[in-house]
């Protein structure tokens, strides 16, 4: 049905039924034209607070009927229809367009009710992310999932979101079903979808951008105290030299600056390995683990001619992982080797595989990593502690 022409005497009666027709055609615009008796008090002003016509009636022409007027006012009806129709359509296509940008992201994206605070709308990505499935998420309030430390109340935050003209942007941390935490950047803006207000959240998961800048802080403080103690030890023999009348003295003073000068070398060398491990392409691809080891022995042999190597692997072990695994394989190997007080170092490295994930050991006859190591290999590295090289940090 076009529209709806109804007399004026019949308005009480139809009223409830035509607002109903007109509310499920939305957006499609639905006409509704209404005759006026002669001597009828109906108007349109009136029909607009009167609780049975109120959003009903969209024109009234009064009779008797002038045939022309009649068209007229049809015909502006219709127009304003046909318009209806032509919006309605570029709002489905709109529709169909934001679906498919809702559901293609790599971010999370999540629609959160302006007043109830509750999740309406969750992309795939955003399950994942906090492992949630579509039924479990809706209906949850984000501070469910989102820290309140960060965001404050949670109501507080849409509110900021709401009175604000181009959006939220703020680093967070969110808690997942699986008792991970993750850091994420969230922007939050408002839309207005049918008559509602919603707050839009965009998820980007930042823990490996976060992970780094915090590895970046370590390196840039085990590199300054390696440095400084380096420099200190250089500056106390050279010191020492002039005072000297032993030539014998002397000469092991030399050795020591020569020595500390080497492995301050060695440490800047260290370090631009660090800095274009950060800058390689990190993408997971398929490798095979036996060829890289092979690849490094045959390096390392060469380097270290004295080194032994007792090898127990498979003809191949494909593996996904990234070009880092080569940069860690190295440095372990060359640990073992350097760390050995044995003139003629043997390292042991043992690769196993299962179903579904493979395992390579590499053993030394050294004394161990010390705690103070380890520490630095957790995280633990402060201004008081150090770890006394990059190598196992680069592990």
């Amino acid at each position: 049905m076009s529209g709806y022409l109804v007399e004026d005497k019949l308005m009480p009666e139809y009223s409830v039924k035509l607002r109903n027709r007109k509310k499920a055609s939305h957006p499609e615009f639905c006409p509704v034209l209404v005759i006026k008796r002669k001597d009828s008090r109906f108007n349109l002003e009136s029909t607009q607070t009167d609780q049975y016509t109120k959003h009903v009636v969209d024109d009234i022409v009064s009779a008797p009927i002038d045939k022309q007027v009649l068209l007229g006012r049809l015909e502006n009806l219709l127009i304003r229809r046909e318009q209806s129709l032509e919006l309605a359509n570029q709002y489905e296509k709109i529709e169909e367009r934001y679906e498919q940008v809702f559901e293609s992201a790599e971010d999370g994206i999540i629609v959160v009710d302006a007043e109830s605070r509750e999740v309406i709308e969750c992309n795939t990505a955003a399950c994942e992310l906090l492992g949630y499935t579509q039924s479990q998420i809706r209906g949850l309030s984000a501070s469910n999932f989102i820290d309140p430390e960060v965001t404050g109340d949670f109501s507080m935050f849409v509110q900021r979101v709401m009175t604000s003209d181009g959006g939220v942007t703020e680093n967070v941390t969110c808690d997942t079903t699986w008792g991970q935490i993750i850091h994420a950047e969230v922007s939050a803006a408002q839309i207005r979808r049918s008559e509602e207000q919603s707050v839009l959240i965009l998820l980007r998961d930042i823990s490996e951008r976060v992970r780094r800048e915090k590895q970046i802080r370590v390196l840039n403080r085990v590199l300054r105290h390696n440095i400084r103690n380096g420099m200190n030890v250089i500056r106390g023999y050279a010191d020492l030299i002039p005072d000297s009348a032993d030539e014998n003295e002397v000469r092991e003073f030399a050795n020591k600056i020569s020595n500390r000068s080497d492995n301050l070398l060695e440490l800047s060398e260290k370090s631009r390995t660090v800095s274009d491990a950060f800058q390689q392409d990190n993408r997971i691809q398929s490798l095979d683990m036996v060829g890289i080891i092979e690849n490094v022995q045959e390096d390392l042999s060469k380097q270290y001619p004295d080194a032994r190597f007792k090898m127990s692997m498979p003809e191949e072990v494909q593996i996904l992982s990234n070009k880092y695994l080569k940069i860690a394989i190295q440095e372990l190997i060359e640990n073992a080797i350097i760390h050995c007080d044995d003139a003629e170092p043997l390292v042991d490295i043992t690769v196993t595989e299962s179903h579904d994930k493979a395992e390579i050991r590499i053993e030394d006859r050294g004394t161990g990593i010390s705690d103070q190591e380890l520490a630095m290999l957790e995280g633990e590295e402060t201004a008081l502690r150090h770890g006394s090289g990059l190598g196992l940090w680069l592990v």
